[in-house]
């Protein structure tokens, strides 16, 4: 015991208290670096069971998912299609057009008749007979906005006195026989031109 408490050596008595704190102090690392060696490969085993949640599922991701109705449809939305009513037209009647708008995809989107990107437009092979853009007082399009949900589908009824215009939305030549092509389009988004008859 006095070994112990008074260290026997040509050293003075502080270095040998030293070295037996030093000891101990390694000692007790590798203690608590085995306590935390075992507790974590034991706690690993734990974690691989842990239910896994599935964000994709969560309410939270189908609340942002889902489609927002007020953004503007595009082609590849909706398609639209235009036809003279009736087809040939006889002179003395005016010429009107059905164009039918039909939701085909797959989400809700919003279309206005008064976007931009909407015509009604007539030509005689190059030459531009008529365009709605250039009448600004025709009751031409309206001005409804829809909200479409796949598989709906409007229809507007639209005229053309059957004169040749300007620019400035001027008559410059009266009607005249012969074969003409339609085109309209909605919001950007047209349809295929279509050929009719003016009939003296």
């Amino acid at each position: 015991m006095d070994g112990l408490r008074k260290p026997v050596g040509d050293q003075p008595a502080g270095v040998y208290w030293v070295r037996r704190l030093l000891v101990l102090v390694v000692v007790a690392v590798l203690v608590i670096a085995g306590w935390f060696i075992v507790t974590s490969l034991l706690g690993s085993g734990d974690e691989a069971e842990a239910p896994v949640t599935d964000i994709s599922t969560s309410p939270q991701a189908t609340a942002d998912a889902a489609p927002d109705p007020s953004r503007p449809c595009v082609e590849a939305d909706a398609t639209l299609t235009v036809a003279a009513t009736p087809n040939p037209v006889a002179e003395g009647t005016t010429p009107a057009f059905e164009v039918v708008v039909e939701h085909t995809g797959s989400s809700p989107c919003t279309l206005a008749t008064t976007a931009e990107g909407t015509e009604l437009a007539i030509r005689s092979g190059d030459q531009q007979y008529y365009s709605s853009t250039w009448c600004e007082e025709d009751p031409g399009f309206g001005d409804a906005t829809w909200i479409l949900q796949p598989d709906d589908r409007k229809t507007l009824q639209l005229m053309w006195s059957g004169e040749r215009y300007d620019d400035t939305c001027t008559v410059i030549a009266p009607w005249d026989a012969g074969s003409y092509w339609v085109a309209a389009s909605i919001g950007g988004i047209p349809a295929d031109e279509v050929q009719f008859e003016l009939t003296a």
